[in-house]
């Protein structure tokens, strides 16, 4: 039993060149512009007239299907991982992370939304780096995080005079939040190849939403709306953020480890603000602006890129 523990918090190493740092880099900021989509979809979703099983069948069920032939073809290896990490990739980017972010976006902005859950992420996955695995907590990690928590307690504030329901949106966040770090550490921890977790994590989700779909009887919206309606959401939910993004996660954590890549994923709050004020006009409050500059500020210090200019 000692041993087990023991296998499971010794971090794997993280071998990469420079190209390979910079090619991690790009896919860490490919991955924020489809999160900032993502977001919006998920905004998109909440107040259009397509029903949650259908977001949740785009979202997983698709992704699953095209992937399930890798998974039977790889699942030699990939069964060789340890348990912990499979259910932490399962549940961390399944279900209980969909279902509560797409609630909570239906209760707060997309400003709210799009900076707790990535903003915080980073804060969680130091956590669980420095308890379970012992990792050292730089001088410009430590910064950079305090700058981010800085700015999320910025953006909490801008809106805790809006209603109460809002408050309970910013808690689903920060519990998806911690979900989506669990996932991170797991992705991280089990070696896998980006396409290969991204099967671990739709293949078994999709499959858990077909079979409710088919033994709850409940009727898909999609019969009575117009192509319009629900084509751009098959398209983020189930080929851009199941598969792209996904990948590009997967990606980035293996050439530039679980914590720098979080960090990174805390720029969405900036690209995804940016896009609902051209497409949708939504305001951005003085107090909101200030959270989101210094959780970009905390980024670039706890990504690593400063230490890596003066090294």
């Amino acid at each position: 039993m000692t041993t087990r523990i023991h296998s499971l918090i010794v971090v794997q190493p993280l071998i990469s060149s420079g190209t390979h740092r910079l090619m991690g880099y790009g896919a860490a900021l490919g991955m924020v512009l489809i999160w900032s989509f993502y977001f919006l979809s998920l905004r998109q979703g909440a107040l259009s007239p397509i029903s949650r099983l259908d977001m949740t069948l785009f979202r997983y069920a698709v992704p699953g299907l095209l992937l399930l032939p890798l998974l039977l073809r790889r699942w030699s290896g990939i069964r060789m991982v340890s348990s912990v990490w499979l259910l932490g990739m399962v549940l961390g980017a399944g279900l209980p992370f969909f279902l509560l972010g797409a609630i909570g976006m239906g209760w707060a902005p997309v400003a709210q939304g799009s900076t707790l859950i990535p903003g915080t992420a980073p804060l969680f996955v130091t956590l669980l780096a420095v308890t379970l695995f012992r990792q050292p907590f730089s001088r410009w990690r430590r910064v950079g995080l305090a700058a981010v928590l800085a700015g999320v307690v910025c953006l909490i504030a801008a809106g805790m005079g809006d209603t109460a329901i809002l408050g309970e949106g910013q808690l689903l966040f920060l519990v998806c939040s911690l979900l989506w770090a669990v996932f991170t550490v797991s992705v991280r921890q089990s070696g896998l190849s980006p396409l290969e977790a991204a099967a671990v994590v739709t293949v078994p989700n999709g499959a858990l939403v077909v079979l409710y779909w088919l033994l709850a009887g409940s009727p898909l919206s999609l019969h009575g709306l117009p192509a319009s309606e629900w084509w751009a959401q098959l398209i983020v939910q189930g080929v851009a953020v199941g598969l792209g993004s996904s990948f590009l996660y997967g990606y980035a954590i293996r050439q530039l480890g679980a914590e720098a890549t979080a960090a990174i994923g805390s720029l969405t709050p900036v690209c995804a603000t940016l896009l609902a004020w051209l497409l949708w006009n939504e305001s951005l409050g003085p107090l909101s602006a200030l959270g989101m500059a210094m959780v970009v500020v905390g980024v670039v210090c706890a990504s690593g890129l400063i230490q890596r200019t003066r090294d």
